[in-house]
């Protein structure tokens, strides 16, 4: 968590910051004209660009991800009050593969060379999807403009198939050029203080299991309690929201939080 804020003294950071949320808006931007739920969420490949950004910008691409999401939001006519847990949705989702990267791998760099590089990348790449859903499928069932069982599940599957289909791609093109240039936030940040291995990979296991349990959790209340549809068919009944689900899913974004104060 430190250097998520200790970043911001450093220029270089606060650079990548801007370039990230720059990057972020011009691919967000052309597919708001295909909404999947109408003043919520659209069509989005360009999910898979927060991912390859913060394996190599790690925290300013958390940054980039959150206020990228936001001015996309002010720009495609779509703020409201679900653009602060879109914002917060989207730093979580830029925060994680970095974050898990670092505890979790023995490796400087997050090159896949081995079978088990590539399971690790789409373990973090599982994680932060079913995190970003999570958080704003959660925070606007709270707010009651959506069914966590439509709108927590349609931004975690959307987001994870760009990010499988085209983060890694751009990860292994993108990277060596990056690195050589030393433009890695690895470099850029080497004397960054930063919480010990043991804390790390404990804040690691707490953010698996907190993103995987509350999405599934979340899907169990708003489908098996409340009998709201999956996906689109979520909005079949009615349900805007419940109070229920915003309570059953509370303890996993405390988990949440939790590990981001360990990582």
């Amino acid at each position: 968590m430190k250097q998520t804020f200790s970043m911001w003294r450093n220029t270089r950071m606060i650079v990548l910051t801007s370039i990230s949320a720059a990057l972020y808006v011009a691919v967000l931007m052309p597919f708001k004209i295909i909404p999947l739920i109408p003043g919520l969420t659209e069509l989005r490949p360009g999910a898979a660009l927060p991912v390859t950004l913060s394996f190599m910008f790690g925290p300013a691409a958390a940054w980039g991800a959150g206020l990228g999401n936001l001015i996309a939001d002010i720009f495609g006519g779509m703020l409201g009050p679900g653009s602060f847990f879109g914002f917060w949705g989207n730093f979580l989702y830029g925060f994680i593969p970095f974050a898990l990267f670092q505890a979790l791998s023995t490796k400087e760099n997050p090159l896949p060379c081995r079978l088990r590089d590539w399971a690790l990348l789409v373990l973090i790449i599982i994680t932060a999807a079913s995190g970003i859903g999570l958080f704003i499928g959660w925070g606007l069932d709270l707010l009651k403009l959506a069914p966590f069982s439509a709108l927590g599940n349609i931004i975690s599957i959307n987001n994870l198939i760009a990010s499988l289909l085209f983060a890694l791609v751009l990860l292994i093109l993108i990277y060596p050029r990056v690195a050589q240039w030393g433009l890695t936030y690895q470099e850029i940040m080497a004397d960054a203080p930063r919480p010990k291995p043991w804390l790390r990979k404990t804040g690691a296991v707490i953010m698996i299991a907190s993103c995987l349990g509350g999405l599934m959790v979340g899907n169990l209340l708003s489908i098996g309690y409340l009998d709201s549809g999956f996906l689109s068919a979520g909005f079949s009944e009615g349900t805007t929201g419940s109070l229920a689900v915003g309570l059953g899913l509370t303890p996993f974004i405390i988990g949440i939080l939790i590990a981001f104060t360990l990582l």
